[in-house]
């Protein structure tokens, strides 16, 4: 492989890697809960965020949950408002630790 179309795959990967505290540093957890609460508390309790075998064990997983679901109820969020009803869960349920950069 040529040296420039490796280098080229390597800036593209990088492009493509998930930047999770980036993601949360920008994220608004009070505009997350109100999309939350309109979209989904309807029929949602905590249940959901508390029971035993919880699908969500990182910042990624919830991003990926809070995807799918908006999906399956033909919200058609942007990745700004999947990022802050993730934040706001995070707050409210989960408190999952988040990567911190380094510095």
């Amino acid at each position: 492989m040529k040296p420039a179309i490796a280098l080229l795959l390597v800036a593209l990967g990088a492009c493509s890697v998930p930047q999770p505290q980036a993601e949360v540093s920008a994220a608004n957890a009070g505009r997350g809960e109100l999309l939350y609460e309109n979209a989904c508390g309807a029929c949602h309790t905590t249940e959901p965020h508390w029971r035993e075998k919880r699908l969500v064990g990182s910042w990624d997983d919830l991003v990926g949950q809070v995807r799918r679901w908006q999906a399956v109820a033909g919200q058609n969020w942007s990745p700004a408002e999947v990022n802050d009803v993730a934040a706001f869960l995070n707050e409210r349920f989960y408190r999952l630790p988040l990567r911190r950069a380094p510095g």
